[in-house]
């Protein structure tokens, strides 16, 4: 079979509205400007969609070079944020129980985004003291992603999803870096190592699913019915860890990646043991 890739998304902000891009620069914490800042309350405990939906209707747009500029439905007037005049300091911050030393950003950032949650918080940037790893693979960096630099779905994943669920879901809503089309349903769980453009990136653990999955990017407000992981949990369950949808991946490698690259497998695994408990047509 044949596979390309058909998007490819980058989240500057923790959680916020993702930016649709033509081709990145692959780093091996991640694609360029992706989740390079993140959300603290004032303890240093950082913050998410999951607890906050309404921040991904906040959109970054890159105005030059590593300047953007942040705009909110809530917020009076727009928010640039430029490395050059941050803080010097750097704050210990927490991710998943990790500490992490992030470069504060500034006080007007604060102001802005406390005003957007109505409750204080603080921005924070991953700077170049900043240093965090993956959990399973300790020798691969990553910035503020979860817990790996990046994230691999594919269409006939979601049309299989879909086709199943009685809400419509975008794929925007699994927050992916890299999307590809042209698979059967699912296959991504069988690649082991795989190479897109000039760089080859390894499967290192499906991607268990949580509860930010069921907010519309669009209105940020949650399904009511719970979905998709109502529908996941039928067909995508493995016991003790979760639903799963996607792959986490890292970087063998740097360079670059663009929509439309052909991607080759390389090594294969067994997919995970799931429970599937869809009700089959002749079981109805």
């Amino acid at each position: 079979m044949s596979y390309s890739v058909c998007d490819i998304s980058i989240y500057p902000i923790k959680s916020i509205k993702g930016i649709s891009l033509p081709s990145s620069p692959v780093n091996l914490d991640g694609l360029w400007g992706d989740r390079r800042y993140m959300i603290t309350k004032p303890n240093g405990d950082f913050i998410t969609g999951r607890e906050y939906p309404t921040l991904t209707l906040l959109v970054a747009s890159l105005l030059r070079e590593e300047r953007w500029q942040l705009t909110h439905p809530a917020a009076s007037s727009p928010l640039t944020l430029n490395p050059e005049t941050f803080s010097k300091d750097y704050q210990n911050v927490v991710i998943w129980e990790n500490p992490v030393a992030a470069q504060y950003c500034s006080k007007e950032a604060d102001q802005w985004l406390s005003e957007i949650l109505n409750e204080d918080v603080k921005l924070v940037y991953f700077g170049h003291q900043s240093d965090r790893v993956t959990s399973r693979r300790p020798d691969k960096p990553v910035a503020f992603a979860d817990g790996y630099p990046f994230l691999l779905t594919t269409r006939a994943s979601l049309d299989e999803l879909n086709q199943h669920c009685p809400e419509h879901i975008q794929m925007v809503q699994f927050r992916s870096n890299i999307v590809v089309e042209g698979s059967l349903p699912f296959e991504e769980d069988t690649w082991k190592r795989i190479k897109i453009g000039d760089v080859i990136f390894e499967n290192v653990k499906p991607c268990e699913r949580c509860i930010f999955t069921t907010v519309n990017p669009d209105t940020a407000e949650r399904s009511k019915k719970g979905e998709p992981m109502k529908t996941l949990g039928k067909f995508r369950l493995i016991k003790k860890e979760g639903v799963l949808f996607g792959i986490n991946l890292i970087a063998e490698n740097s360079g670059t990646i663009q929509q439309g690259d052909r991607v080759e497998v390389l090594e294969y695994q067994d997919a995970p043991a799931l429970e599937d408990r869809r009700i089959k047509p002749n079981e109805s």
